[in-house]
């Protein structure tokens, strides 16, 4: 099958190159330094747990046009970036194609629905701990795995053909019934964590550490295991635990949003945390650790004011 790998950041570019190396039909679309990168040298990862890989020869382009129609599509750009690539993504998509979100959030594939019809869109959950750390080069910590799953009944061969056409990366690749359920899961450790660690540039490891900060994102997890509930995912109480020790025993890993403050680009703070206080309000859930923690990271995104010299003094009022 012909594969677009639509952001060749860190999740794109460890999968992409895996599925190049897998000997799969791959073109990453991509921009700046990493699209340069690409053409001169390829991909190299720095794994902890594959070692090291080098793809010396990959093929990257600029627009989705100067490539055409392909059999899957596999969108890796940020949660945030997905509206303003729907006219790019047009250019790969024909009758058969396939587009796999590889984005976090539980709801990143209904842009894309929206535009391209849900029977073509595949939403998935992406359990992988990379990072750019240089043009052309992702160092990787933790898991590769993918979870595909469909929201449309009857789609189960073509998922399996999908399946099969991922697993070239030789990572694993499993089907879920419910991916729904799935990516809420997830959401669990990425609005607990992910945020945390954008404001205060700590670790999760660190996080869970400190019995202060440990307090504040297992309220935020119950906060999103509430408001699953209420949008009708049976996530229990009983699902934080295991996510904070598996964080008890993993690596210093950073973040994404951690990464994306330090390199003050856009974090997915709606996708990772607006999203339980917006569907906390829909449902009647109250949500005041998630709402604080966005007011914040929101009045980090933007735009600073205008700082004063301080040496400043008023001008004296009139009595």
């Amino acid at each position: 099958m012909s594969i677009a790998v639509f952001g060749a950041g860190a999740v794109g570019a460890f999968f992409g190159a895996l599925l190049v190396r897998g000997g799969q039909d791959v073109t990453f679309i991509a921009r700046g330094e990493q699209l340069d990168a690409l053409r001169a040298g390829g991909i190299r990862i720095r794994s902890l747990l594959l070692g090291d890989i080098a793809v010396p020869q990959v093929h990257a382009v600029a627009r989705a046009a100067d490539l055409g129609v392909v059999d899957i599509v596999l969108v890796s750009v940020k949660a945030n970036q997905t509206a303003a690539i729907l006219d790019d993504i047009a250019a790969l998509v024909g009758p058969r194609t396939t587009i796999v979100t590889l984005q976090n959030g539980i709801d990143s594939d209904e842009v894309i629905a929206a535009r391209f019809g849900a029977a073509r869109v595949v939403p998935s959950v992406v359990y992988v701990g990379a990072t750019v750390d240089r043009p052309g080069e992702v160092t990787h910590v933790a898991a590769g795995t993918i979870v595909i799953g469909s929201r449309i009944a009857g789609e189960e061969r073509r998922i399996a053909e999908l399946r099969d056409a991922l697993a070239a990366s030789g990572q694993p690749v499993r089907v879920s019934d419910d991916i729904q359920y799935e990516r809420w899961q997830k959401l669990i450790w990425n609005a607990g964590f992910n945020t945390v660690s954008a404001i205060t540039g700590r670790t999760p490891r660190d996080l869970v550490t400190q019995p202060e900060t440990r307090a504040i994102v297992v309220a935020i997890m119950r906060e999103v295991v509430a408001v699953a509930r209420a949008s009708g995912v049976m996530l229990q109480d009983e699902d934080v635990e295991p996510q904070l020790a598996w964080t008890d025993r993993a690596p210093a890993i950073r973040t994404s949003m951690m990464v994306d403050r330090e390199r003050q680009r856009a974090m997915e703070v709606d996708a990772l945390i607006g999203v339980i206080v917006s569907r906390g309000r829909e449902h009647g859930v109250a949500t005041p650790i998630s709402e604080t923690i966005y007011g914040l990271l929101k009045a980090i995104e933007a735009e600073p004011t205008e700082v004063r010299d301080p040496e400043w003094i008023p001008p004296p009022r009139d009595f």
